[in-house]
């Protein structure tokens, strides 16, 4: 079976090795959708609709970018921009300090969101048209496949694949050419919760041979568990970005620490902050989450809760995506499209 260090060489290692380089950067990127506005003598007259405006972004190499927002905020848009699909209106794309098209198609792995694969043949025989076409090894292309989980239907019809198989497909074509940078747009769907696991996995490892993936999900918690760093979109620009405890410092929101313990519980932690009583771990006989009304957790303040106290939990909680987006952009989770849980928690 095919594995990454087969396929991607060791000169692509960077991120996760201590050191990482701007991959690809935006500066004031801005794309608008033409939308037809007829006048008396210009039926055909159009101006700029939705798209994305004023976008500033560096991706580093060896790390996972998490691409969040509500329903029509950007993120596909922003991806085909990121891939030299659609022409910027205003602003620049780089690609390692390049701005060429041809800098761009050689370092990119591109999957949309949903790609048909119709027609007759089989995952083989498309896979080999596509390394025809961009002359890349045949043997690089069976390995894909192999990497991808369709080593053993790469001669079944591509009408019998479901859209699980059809998506594993789309990511082994991404993949071709060993991109350095990999877009991907709604990958997990229609994977099982099996295929979901060993996808993370493999984003996981291409990562750290310093592949950059920039991942657009609808499915929170997956992204939570994916992503190093996340890029929160409405209304076609970026209105947060960077780690997910440092969008929810910036956003004010109130820091959080889990805490449980044995003995007496406490009657008070003091002023400012909030307590609320979560579920007991085995041999714990109280748990809380306090909640500081301003400010941060710092060392002085956690010591500050009771020396005398016998604790068996004391660790900061991450707000979570599902707060940072009602906060950025004043929606409920459900109104902004997304979902909460994935396949595998749903199925638990």
């Amino acid at each position: 079976m095919a594995s990454i260090d087969g396929i991607y060489s060791n000169s692509m290692k960077g991120g996760a090795y201590g050191w990482a380089r701007a991959m690809l950067e935006l500066r004031a990127a801005t794309f608008r959708y033409p939308v037809r506005r007829p006048r008396r003598f210009r039926p055909w007259a159009t101006i700029p609709g939705p798209g994305i405006r004023g976008i500033d972004l560096t991706l580093s190499s060896g790390t996972i970018l998490g691409l969040v927002g509500p329903n029509g905020a950007g993120k596909s848009t922003l991806l085909q921009v990121m891939a030299n699909l659609l022409p910027l209106e205003d602003g620049t794309l780089s690609v390692e300090g390049t701005a060429t098209a041809e800098a761009c198609r050689a370092a990119i792995g591109y999957m949309p969101e949903r790609v048909t694969w119709n027609g007759p043949g089989n995952a083989e025989q498309a896979i080999e048209r596509l390394c025809t076409m961009r002359n890349i090894s045949i043997s690089n292309g069976h390995d894909l496949l192999d990497l991808v989980g369709l080593g053993n239907r790469t001669l079944d019809d591509l009408s019998t694949f479901s859209q699980g198989m059809k998506q594993r497909l789309s990511l082994a074509a991404a993949l071709l050419g060993k991109p350095k940078i990999l877009l991907l747009d709604e990958p997990l769907n229609g994977l099982d919760p099996v295929a979901q696991g060993a996808f993370r996995t493999l984003l996981r490892q291409l990562a750290n041979q310093g592949t950059s993936v920039v991942i657009s999900s609808h499915t929170l918690s997956d992204l939570e568990r994916l992503a190093d760093e996340f890029v929160l979109m409405h209304h076609g620009r970026i209105v947060a970005d960077g780690p997910l405890l440092e969008i929810e410092r910036n956003l004010g929101l109130r820091a959080t620490i889990e805490i449980a313990g044995l003995g007496i519980p406490p009657i008070s932690f003091g002023d400012g902050i909030e307590a609320k009583e979560i579920p007991l771990h085995e041999g714990e006989e109280w748990a809380y989450h306090l909640h500081l009304a301003k400010g941060e957790w710092t060392t002085q303040r956690r010591s500050e809760l009771g020396p005398e106290m016998t604790f068996t939990r004391l660790q900061s909680v991450p707000a979570g995506l599902e707060t940072v987006i009602s906060a950025a952009t004043g929606l409920d989770i459900e109104d902004a499209g997304f979902s909460i849980l994935s396949e595998v928690d749903s199925d638990a």
